[in-house]
């Protein structure tokens, strides 16, 4: 019997406390049987659409409508594939719709699509919304942000410690709508494993709590706890922008086979046209080569006994040809091994190409990963933000239970000798004073 996977999630999407509207999107689409996860898999999706462009909130919205129906009706038994097709059909959508009406022309958002199916775990992605994924203490972003900041870096114009000095923060360089066509990231197939814990999340959260910071509530929090927490804490250390959360925690996981390099670039020499057997291409490549010397051999020790035995001529015919084949098959082997490194870069537009041989020099994934421990600085924090929050509402006479919360900041004080440091303390706490500040503080929608 099949062992079914079980993965439990949460998600949250929030306007903060500067914003007026809410251009994040999100969508969850969770398979409803065990053969369905195996071809395609469960499918996790965040959209942010662009502030300095138009209408961005429906640029993000068409994305998580249209990308999970081209994913669904996808044929293709690669999920790679799958995956990109859905992605580039959603950028089509946005595309369209911004070629029908002159307002909504340039309009755009960031895409970042995880699966987790039978072959692992699997992210497309365009723009600066990230894919972390949290295991035993250490959390790693498995995604490229499409910045200038990390661009600059990429290309030795800055580094990470003055990037942000140098270049401002929200400008991106690739996003889903403006253009036609988009160069989608693929990363992975990672492995997945009991207890792995993923985050989908747009820049409104990343832009306001540090990578550790992050990686130490999903990993000790619930999932429905945790996403609520992350926002509060963006609201509260100033909610630029909006924040959007996806936590998704994986309960059981059947045992998967992620494909090895090796047999991926096995995969992409041997795709045929539709109806055509699968042919071993390596093979075919390996026979080909040694009959080619074998017949170079040849003609080159019949030309040398023939000048052996003094028909000059013939002979050095002979040894010509024998010489003109081998420079032959030489050039024919170069060109054939650029021509499969080509194809293979038209297949997949992904920075693990790098991996598979392509001359792309991005660098492999997880791009960073940092420790997902409790800090006490972390929980100095907390403290403090809880201190100054609670004055500031007896400040301006907000009706609140004051004796409640300072149970709770007591409850922290003491747990902080525990693994949780009393993170689901702060997390309540938080939750019982953000409300407050959202009633008397955030910007209404006009």
């Amino acid at each position: 019997m099949s062992v079914q996977p079980m993965v439990q999630y949460a998600s949250r999407t929030d306007v903060g406390m500067r914003r007026s509207a809410n251009q994040d999107s999100l969508v969850v689409r969770l398979c409803s049987d065990y053969d369905e996860w195996v071809r395609a898999g469960h499918l996790f999706v965040v959209a942010d659409g662009m502030g300095g462009h138009s209408v961005g909130d429906l640029a993000s919205c068409i994305s998580v409508e249209a990308l999970p129906l081209a994913f669904a009706k996808s044929n293709s038994d690669n999920p790679a594939d799958r995956l990109a097709t859905a992605i580039g059909a959603a950028n089509r959508a946005i595309n369209d719709k911004a070629r029908e009406n002159p307002e909504f022309a340039d309009m755009g958002t960031t895409c970042s699509a995880l699966s987790l199916s039978a072959r692992g775990a699997l992210i497309g992605h365009v723009g600066d919304s990230r894919v972390y994924r949290i295991r035993r203490g250490v959390i790693e972003q498995l995604t490229f942000d499409h910045s200038l900041q990390w661009e600059m870096v990429r290309q030795g114009r800055a580094t990470a410690e003055n990037s942000e000095m140098l270049h401002p923060r929200n400008v991106i360089t690739r996003c889903l709508g403006p253009d036609r066509h988009v160069e989608i990231d693929i990363e992975g197939p990672f492995d997945v494993q009991r207890g792995d814990r993923f985050l989908l999340c747009s820049d409104g959260l990343t832009g306001h709590v540090a990578d550790h910071e992050i990686g130490a509530v999903v990993e000790n929090l619930a999932p429905a706890e945790a996403s609520r927490f992350l926002v509060d804490l963006a609201n509260c250390r100033g909610g630029s922008d909006n924040t959007t959360v996806v936590v998704a925690v994986v309960e059981e996981y059947p045992a998967i086979q992620t494909p090895t390099l090796e047999s991926r670039a096995n995969e992409l020499t041997q795709t045929q046209p539709s109806g055509i057997p699968k042919v071993d291409m390596a093979a075919r490549r390996t026979i080909w080569s040694r009959l080619t010397m074998a017949v170079f051999v040849l003609v080159a020790l019949t030309g040398l006994v023939l000048m052996m035995l003094q028909k000059q001529a013939l002979g050095l015919v002979l040894v010509g040809v024998a010489l003109f084949l081998g420079f032959a098959r030489l050039v024919l082997a170069t060109r054939k091994s650029s021509a499969v490194e080509v194809e293979d870069a038209s297949v997949y537009s992904n920075n693990s190409l790098a991996r598979l041989g392509a001359r792309d020099p991005a660098p492999t994934t997880p791009y960073r990963r940092e420790s997902a421990e409790i800090r006490q600085e972390f929980l100095d924090l907390l403290a403090e933000a809880h201190s100054e929050l609670t004055t500031t509402a007896r400040d301006n006479g907000w009706e609140l239970d004051y004796a409640g919360l300072s149970q709770l900041a007591s409850k922290a004080s003491a747990a902080r000798k525990t693994s949780q440091g009393g993170l689901g303390e702060y997390a309540k706490a938080m939750r019982i004073l953000m409300k407050e500040f959202n009633v008397h503080l955030r910007p209404r929608a006009q």
